[in-house]
């Protein structure tokens, strides 16, 4: 145990005489006669339920938090009365500019709301005539083996930062915490389709290990939210959409249709965040774009790999759709970019090369 508490409550009088005179029935109450003040939180949307939304009112609303964090380092819920004395829990990340979105906490509830469990919502006895050739069902289980390691990855990215977080952000957090099921449900989801029935798992891409390595170590939360969030779900989003437009089994189609939607969160998150950080502090958009210029180049890595690529190409039925898919992504990613504040990348970035060699 790291943290040892002050005091040996146990051998405390002070302690021992107060718990004796509430035993005894001589309550002291004056926690009661403290508070912040009472708000009127109803669902404004009954069918919703009692969102966070709702109940951010008054002195528990994300509007009353400064732009750098100084008065509570602990485990304290915002809006609650702080003691004197209360220990704190060392957080890192106490300016609200490198975490916050006003969209996280309607992010947060979406998610829940479109919440799925692989083992018993997918259809999976639809595999049993899957529709794909031999060939096909290779470069399936091929693709779901990425989306395995990109799932736990990107489960464990959210966790390298949410406990660096003050507890005053608490919604960007509980949105995190949300991002490490919905990743984890996309390992589970596409480890489950590699080895249904007689399948099995792919091959490992160096490239995309790469990638996923440059997301992990990124040294700060705001580019750990443009390598993730901005930048790998963009392409996960896309690729989602194309499993989804190319099944030939409802088993293909629902689990692209659903990994499509749970990208979308991750991308609506990441532009905000960057958007909302980059019109705080201008100055931080030079960093993230120089952030990006070394991860995109793992992004080329990873798209240009043959254990990405070819397993495309084969359910595609061809290269030029995958190259019209390849151009069509790349721009939706640079229109992203400049929606979060980050200006055209497209001079800079060297995911065009990829996608002009690609495209003959």
């Amino acid at each position: 145990m790291a943290y040892i508490a002050p005091k040996d409550y146990s051998q405390d009088p002070q302690i021992m005489a107060k718990v004796m005179k509430v035993m005894g029935g001589e309550l002291d109450l004056s926690w009661m006669r403290v508070s912040a003040g009472p708000i009127g939180a109803r669902p404004t949307k009954p069918r919703y339920g009692l969102t966070l939304d709702d109940i951010n009112q008054g002195s528990y609303g994300p509007d009353r938090i400064p732009e750098i964090v100084r008065h509570n380092f602990s485990m304290a819920p915002r809006g609650a009365i702080l003691p004197p004395g209360l220990p704190s829990l060392g957080y890192r990340l106490n300016r609200k500019s490198e975490v916050w979105s006003d969209l996280a906490a309607a992010l947060f509830e979406e998610g829940k709301s479109r919440r799925w469990a692989p083992a018993h919502d997918v259809p999976w006895s639809a595999l049993e005539a899957s529709g794909l050739e031999q060939t096909q069902q290779a470069a399936m289980r091929q693709l779901c083996t990425a989306f395995v390691s990109i799932g736990l990855v990107c489960a464990d990215v959210p966790a390298r930062w949410v406990w660096q977080m003050n507890q005053e952000f608490h919604e960007v957090k509980y949105l995190l915490c949300l991002q490490m099921i919905d990743a984890t449900r996309i390992a589970e989801a596409f480890r489950k389709r590699a080895l249904y029935g007689s399948g099995a798992l792919g091959v490992d891409s160096r490239e995309l290990g790469e990638l996923l390595k440059m997301v992990f170590d990124s040294g700060t939360y705001p580019c750990a939210s443009a390598s993730m969030n901005l930048a790998l779900f963009s392409w996960v989003q896309g690729l989602g959409r194309e499993i989804a437009a190319r099944a030939r089994n409802a088993v293909d189609l629902f689990l692209g249709t659903r990994l499509t939607q749970d990208a979308t969160r991750f991308i609506a998150y990441g532009i905000d965040h960057l958007r909302q950080l980059t019109r705080a502090r201008p100055a931080e958009a030079e960093s993230l774009n120089g952030h990006l210029d070394t991860l995109e180049n793992g992004i080329v890595g990873w798209l240009g790999a043959r254990e990405t690529l070819e397993p495309l190409v084969v359910l595609a039925g061809g290269v030029d759709p995958i190259a019209r898919f390849y151009a069509r992504q790349a721009n939706q990613y640079f229109e992203r970019c400049a929606a979060a504040g980050l200006g055209d990348r497209r001079g800079r970035s060297p995911i065009p090369k990829l996608v002009s060699l690609i495209g003959g």
